[in-house]
């Protein structure tokens, strides 16, 4: 008997495009009615994972993300079935902030996001500075036992210890996904071992445009076209996600 899909999510560049700033993200009714029209279909299967805190991701959906297991920080942090795991936040990230800030400042174009076991130096609009802030981030994580995460267009500094791989792990050790195919979906470097994850447990993964093509088992074009297979899904389509 063929196993019942999980659908595990990456969040921007995946469900939504990626914004000029970390907080331009918006998460509109109509995704939200699609994740929920998955989850029922999915009968609770339905995941995001994301590298934002879990505060941010609440901040941006409201109430719609609470039904969703949610793995935030890279997976240092975890909410299933209303239930929060995650070890205490780390001072040293607001501290690196205010240092991010004198160093580079808003006025030169970097964007300094602070969340609660990372903090990202976002320079989509300063490109210029790129090996400045990428030479002041590899200074940071040797000093203070960081790791250095390169996204699109951002250096993040974040704890040790979890990435996109571990948190699908966990997820699918959890009830009602264990047991599952699950079905990954990113687009950015971080989602890599989030896709080999899910192939090491028999499923998939899927990413959505070039950037990681050549680590996934097929693309999807944009966030919309994620979304529209997600609607499709939920309708019980069965051409959705396949590529």
């Amino acid at each position: 008997m063929t196993p019942p899909i999980a659908l595990l999510l990456d969040f921007d560049g995946t469900l939504v495009p990626i914004a000029p700033t970390p907080d331009g993200a918006v998460v509109g009714d109509d995704l939200r009615q699609a994740v929920a029209a998955a989850i029922e279909r999915l009968e609770g299967r339905v995941a995001i994972i994301s590298g934002r805190s879990l505060e941010q991701l609440d901040a941006l959906w409201g109430r719609a993300l609470w039904p969703v297991t949610v793995a935030a920080s890279h997976g240092l942090e975890l909410r299933h079935d209303g239930h929060r795991r995650a070890p205490p936040p780390a001072r040293i990230f607001a501290r690196l902030a205010r240092a991010a800030d004198a160093r580079f400042g808003a006025a030169q174009g970097v964007v300094i996001e602070l969340k609660s076991y990372g903090l990202g130096l976002h320079y989509r609009l300063a490109p210029r500075l790129r090996p400045l802030v990428k030479d002041w981030a590899e200074e940071c994580a040797a000093a203070h036992d960081l790791v250095i995460q390169e996204g699109d267009m951002v250096f993040e500094l974040r704890s040790p210890g979890a990435d996109k791989g571990d948190a699908l792990r966990a997820i699918m050790a959890l009830a009602p996904f264990h047991g599952a195919s699950p079905l990954y979906i990113g687009d950015d470097f971080t989602d890599i071992a989030a896709i080999n994850a899910a192939r090491a447990l028999g499923g998939r993964g899927l990413a959505v445009g070039a950037r990681i093509a050549a680590h996934a088992d097929g693309v999807l074009e944009s966030p919309e076209t994620v979304v529209e297979n997600i609607r499709a899904l939920a309708a019980g389509a069965p051409a959705a996600f396949i590529t």
